[in-house]
Order: structure tokens, then sequence, then C-alpha cells
């Protein structure tokens, strides 16, 4: 047989086929689009539901970056526990919390509802709104008051740099009247080697002299509140508070630990000292991992950009947070640096006669967050979630490539039939 006839039969072989036959032909090799398609989806789900997880947990222990939510809605109930001890009737005791209020610049937080099981008498004072308790005790008699709020908060990044901040000099008169001071004088049994201490003491010598080295006469506010910042990230060990009242800002410098107060205090001194207005913010902080909230305090301060425009900033130290805030904290009370106000946030319970005990706990009633944000050392991340895609994609790819391959070499073998049997 001639090469033409192969060639013909080849052909004949060919031509058999019916229109049907390439119909089917053509659907076969649109098949692996579908084939992505399909894979894409459940990599995409698949990643939803397990790859966010794993990420968080890689972000956050391993040092990498930490993640928050972009919003959280949750309610929060704080149970306060009395307890009369004594043989003697208590006289009173007297419970003070302030009425925690919306921050609605960037929607940082809203209190949406607040219920308590025993009804408060509601006054002003320093300018807001606070509830109090007066209430008596018969001897060895316990008392509960429990209080629930339901709050939205948002994580924010304020993203300013040395590159457009302004200058010290800048910031109002009438801001460093109010903050730049020392605050809250310590009891004579507090003070050490008869000297005068405050919890918060810009005035001090040491402090002066150490914010003057710190921040080598820069007047850019940014690069000095980040010089103070850096500082005692570095020469500041955290110390998990005690009970009592907190040390104060020269014990913090001279000792080298502090929990998040205390270190809040130093960093006020020394931005103060520095020229720079910086006061305590207080309130809860939640701990997503152990699902429950604990009493914490950080810094609100001043910045002020190049165009002369102005605005509060947070700072917290012991979590690594400089000019960021996020949305799983609940700001209960804002210092407004007057005398005796921050003293009294922390004396909320006072009582004559008896022997009061008390007990103050914060409890998780409901968390709901939505998206996720990774921040490390002041830059934020949004829609961390979408992060996810990367693996889907790549995957999909892979196997889109391998399923290629795969169709290609039948086709691949036929032709080399082909060129065996033209050349025979």
């Amino acid at each position: 047989m001639g090469k033409t006839d192969r060639q013909s039969r080849y052909r004949g072989k060919v031509d058999e086929r019916g229109p049907t036959q390439k119909n089917r032909s053509k659907r076969k090799d649109r098949s692996p689009l579908r084939t992505v398609i399909v894979l894409l989806i459940a990599f995409l789900i698949l990643s939803a539901l397990f790859l966010g997880p794993i990420m968080d947990y890689v972000y956050g222990p391993w040092g990498i970056g930490s993640v928050y939510p972009e919003e959280a809605d949750y309610s929060i109930k704080r149970t306060i526990d009395f307890h009369n001890r004594g043989p003697r009737d208590l006289d009173y005791y007297n419970l003070t919390l302030a009425i925690p209020e919306d921050i609605p610049g960037n929607d940082i937080q809203y209190v949406d509802d607040t219920y308590w099981n025993i009804e408060p008498r509601i006054f002003r004072k320093y300018g807001s709104e606070w509830k109090s308790w007066n209430r008596s005790l018969e001897a060895n008699q316990k008392e509960t008051v429990q209080i629930i709020y339901d709050v939205r908060t948002r994580t924010i990044s304020w993203d300013y740099s040395g590159e457009e901040s302004g200058t010290i000099d800048d910031i109002s008169t009438q801001l460093k009247q109010q903050y730049n001071k020392n605050q809250w004088p310590l009891d004579e049994d507090r003070n050490d080697h008869d000297q005068n201490y405050w919890m918060i003491q810009p005035e001090h010598p040491k402090i002066e002299n150490l914010a003057e080295e710190i921040i080598k006469n820069e007047d850019n506010i940014y690069d000095a509140s980040r010089a103070i910042y850096d500082w005692i990230n570095e020469n500041i060990e955290y110390e998990l508070g005690g009970s009592g009242l907190p040390k104060h800002a020269m014990k913090v410098l001279e000792s080298g630990t502090g929990d998040c107060d205390e270190q809040s205090f130093l960093y006020a001194s020394l931005s103060r000292a520095a020229g720079i207005p910086a006061w305590m913010e207080l309130g809860v902080l939640y701990d997503s991992r152990g699902e429950r909230w604990g009493g914490h305090g950080w810094i609100r301060t001043k910045f002020v950009s190049e165009d002369g425009s102005a605005g509060w900033v947070n700072i917290d130290l012991v979590n690594d947070q400089f000019y960021f805030r996020d949305a799983l904290r609940f700001t209960s009370w804002v210092d407004d640096g007057q005398e005796g106000h921050l003293e009294d946030f922390y004396s909320y319970i006072r009582w004559k006669g008896g022997n009061l005990e008390s007990e103050d706990d914060f409890e998780n009633v409901r968390m709901d967050t939505e998206g996720r944000v990774v921040h490390e050392d002041g830059w934020l991340i949004p829609g961390f979630n979408k992060i996810v895609l990367i693996p889907a994609v790549i995957n999909s790819l892979v196997i889109y490539s391998i399923i290629r391959r795969k169709k290609k070499s039948p086709d691949s073998r036929i032709l080399v039939r082909i060129r065996d049997s033209n050349n025979s």
C-alpha cells in the first residue's frame, strides 16, 4: 500500500466523524474552564472557612502583626460585688461611675444602650454625666450592682507621618495649659525620700532631662511622639499590675517596669515635658483568645498637621499601637486634665463604717465582629480577609495547568503515531 493510500485511509477515518462528534469534541475542549471555575469556588469557600483563622494565628503570636476586626458589635456586663464582713452595719457605700459616651469621629464608638439591676442617680460632673449608687449594708450582708453596655466600635489608623506633621509650637496654648503640668499628687505615705511625687510629673528634673535627650530638640510632633513611644518600648518592660493604686511615673522609670496605665503615666509625663499634651483614656480591653474583658488604660494625645488641621490620636504602649486604635476596646472616660478628676475616677468606691470588701469584674455577653485588619508597627492593612483569595487563585491555576498537561499528552502520542505511519 502506498503513502497516498495510507493518508487517504487516515483521512477517511477522520472524515467519518459527523457534526455531533465534532461538537462533542469542542465541548470537551471547554471542560477545563468549567473545572477551573468549580475549583476556584471550592477553594474560596475552604479558604474563608479555614485559612482566615490560620492566618489570624500566624499573624498574632508569631510577631508578624496583630489581627483585629474592622468592626465590632458587643455587650459587656460589669458586675461589682459588695460584702460587709464587719460585725457592724455599714453606714453607707458610694459607687460612682462615669457614663460612657459616644466617640462619633470615624464612628469609633457608639453606646447603643445601658441597663442596670439597681437604679442609680444620674448627675453631671466634670462636664459629663455620671451615675451613683448610695447604699447601706447590714453586718455580713452582700449586694451586687450589675451594668450591661451594648456597644459598637471600629478599628482606625491615623495615617500621619513626620512629613506632614506640624511643630510643637503649632499646638494651642490653651491645650498646653490644660495638660502640660503635674497631675495627681501622691499622699505623704506614698512619697519616697521626702520628695513630692505625682502620678504624672512632667516637671520632675529627671523627666525633663530624659525628654530632652529622647527627642534631641526635635520640634516635629509626630517624630517627637514616636521617639518617646520607642524609648518606652525599648526600656520599660510590661509588668502585670497588682491591687491598689498604680505606680507613679517616676517609680515606673526607676523600676523599668509597669502595666498599662503605669506606662501611660510615664508616657504622658515625658510627652508633656516635651511640650506635647498627652492624657489618659480609660476603659476595658477585650482578649479575643480568652474571650474576656479587663480594665485598661492608654494614651490620647494631640496631633497637628502641617496645614494647621488638628485632632487627637491614641497610643497604647503595652499593645504596640502607635496612632492606632482597635475595635476591641471600650472607652469609659477620658481625662480632662483638671486636678482631682483622674484621682476620682480611680477612687470610684467610698464607704463609711463596717468592713467593706468589693470585687469588680467584666464579662463578655455577646461579641459579633466583621472584617479583619492586620496592624504592625503603625501600619494598617484593611480587608485582610481578601488575602485568602491569593492562595485560592494560585491553587486553581496550578490544578488547571496540570489538567491541561494531561489533556495534551494523548494528543501528542497520536501525532507521533501519525508521523510514524507517514514515514513507513
